[in-house]
């Protein structure tokens, strides 16, 4: 890829939605090789409708170079092919004003080829790598890629439980983030006791006593 020298600092970018619904977006951030896990960040896409991974893109990457709190990194990754890429590389020349940012994308397979591809700006076909740095560009992809579907399952798991909490008569809003903050998972407010619920800080035992009759 032509780096004046080693890269030391990686960051990859990863969007995850299911039909445009509970749309998210993770970075995470690799040091000399090593996760660190202390800098990955957590996007809900705000200003994107449906699914548009472009777009997504565009907004994530704005909201990260827009922080100047953040060193750059010696390499901008975004999973994606070609379409992704000239979105990253499009935004780094609006907002750098010195774009020496070397910025890639990561493609995956198809099933006639051997290995995943890596995409350079400007250049119309995939880069040879070495194999061990192919390795460690698709773990860092497949790192970015679990957190964001992480968040996106965790996302989609409390808009859920939130909805089946909305049936219960006398349950407001504070009342079911504590349910959702105690339990996690609908599965074990349903399979609670009334004991459990009267246990919680913040519910009374009337309310304890509508929450378990309405899952018994």
């Amino acid at each position: 890829m032509k780096l004046n020298q080693r890269p030391s600092r990686i960051e990859c970018f990863d969007n995850s939605n299911i039909g445009g619904s509970f749309p998210v977006a993770s970075r995470v951030v690799f040091i000399d090789g090593e996760p660190d896990t202390s800098q990955y960040r957590r996007y809900h896409i705000k200003t994107v409708q449906g699914a548009d991974d472009y777009a997504s893109m565009k907004e994530i990457l704005s909201r990260r170079l827009a922080n100047p709190s953040d060193p750059l990194p010696d390499i901008l990754m975004v999973d994606g092919g070609r379409g992704q890429l000239a979105i990253a590389e499009k935004l780094l020349d609006e907002i750098l004003i010195d774009n020496s940012l070397c910025v890639i994308g990561i493609a995956k397979k198809q099933a006639h080829e051997k290995k995943d591809k890596i995409y350079l700006p400007k250049r119309s076909n995939p880069v040879n790598i070495s194999d061990d740095a192919l390795l460690l560009l698709q773990h860092i992809r497949d790192e970015a890629h679990r957190f964001a579907i992480e968040f996106h399952r965790k996302k989609r798991q409390k808009k859920q439980t939130s909805s089946i909490l909305d049936d219960i008569p006398g349950i407001g809003p504070k009342r079911k983030a504590l349910l959702i903050k105690h339990f996690g998972r609908i599965q074990n407010i349903k399979s609670a006791s009334m004991s459990d619920f009267e246990a919680i800080n913040g519910i009374t035992k009337t309310q304890a006593e509508k929450i378990y009759y309405h899952f018994n």
